[in-house]
């Protein structure tokens, strides 16, 4: 999600929400992979109003000075924003903060409360298929995304030196469109060089559920949609700075609301929703490491 994961990112002032893509265009066919194993999965099959697995997710809290992004949301744990639905779903919903919140004696620029979980000192990621099917929410302001930060950066790293990979973010205010990113040295947000395209669905995306996805291995990441490649990105693109993605990542799964890249928060919007109904890693002929803490 361009960036966030923890105050570090907030008070290194950083900006890494925004995107500048141009162009777009539908996905084309991709080749099918010889072996693909199963890894790890969240599949949030469990009853009504159960949080999130604690063995491989932990929360962001608060709002972080806006998460380095001039948010406009305030994270918390609660069931109210963070939730199975008893359907086979995972439910994050943004809600308005009403005007006599305590909320805003904190942060007095948020407009919602949501949430934010991630993996970090719990479970990473290495090579590999990691995917996720999604509902996105509709609504100008609302900002969802599915991300992964290098794990280097629990370790002194800073960003965007520790790297980030930005499997989907999406724009209430561009329904169709979906974005598919990574951020490193010398070529990120805050300056409008990160690397990444975007592509535009035929339907609105928030009319049904999606697969997002990347499969990666040494000194390439390719992104998908529904199965259908869209995006490959490699070391030679990003020369002469250094490709970070060589190395394990932990994962990120948000709805922000307002910011650098979706500003324009829709002010009758009360409510908004992102679904996750399940989360998937796999190996790919071989290659995929799943790594507990």
């Amino acid at each position: 999600m361009n960036i966030r994961s923890s105050l570090k990112l907030a008070l290194a002032g950083v900006s890494v929400a925004c995107l500048a893509f141009i162009g777009a265009s539908a996905p084309q066919a991709a080749t099918a992979a010889t072996t693909k194993k199963l890894l790890w999965s969240q599949e949030f099959n469990g009853t009504k109003r159960v949080g999130v697995d604690k063995r491989y997710f932990t929360h962001d809290l608060g709002n972080g000075f806006g998460w380095g992004n001039a948010e406009k949301e305030y994270y918390t744990a609660s069931s109210s924003n963070i939730f199975t639905d008893g359907k086979g779903s995972l439910v994050i919903t943004a809600k308005r903060i009403p005007e006599d919140s305590s909320i805003l004696n904190i942060c007095d620029d948020c407009q919602f409360t949501s949430a934010k979980i991630k993996t970090a000192d719990k479970l990473g990621f290495m090579y590999g298929r990691l995917e996720a099917r999604i509902k996105t929410p509709a609504g100008s302001g609302m900002w969802p995304a599915f991300w992964m930060l290098g794990a280097s950066l629990s370790e002194g790293d800073t960003w965007p030196d520790c790297g980030e990979i930005d499997i989907l973010e999406g724009k209430g205010s561009e329904p169709n469109r979906a974005y598919g990113t990574i951020h490193g040295p010398g070529y990120f947000g805050g300056d409008g060089t990160q690397k990444g395209y975007a592509f535009d669905n035929p339907i609105e995306l928030n009319a049904g559920y999606h697969v997002y996805a990347i499969e990666w291995k040494a000194n390439q990441i390719d992104f998908y949609f529904d199965s259908k490649k869209y995006y490959t990105i490699n070391a030679a693109a990003v020369k002469p700075n250094k490709w970070v993605f060589n190395k394990e990542f932990f994962l990120i799964i948000n709805l922000a609301t307002g910011g650098n890249f979706e500003p324009n928060i829709d002010p009758t919007i009360q409510s908004a929703t992102l679904a996750i109904d399940y989360i998937r890693y796999y190996s790919i002929n071989g290659q995929g490491k799943l790594i507990k803490h």
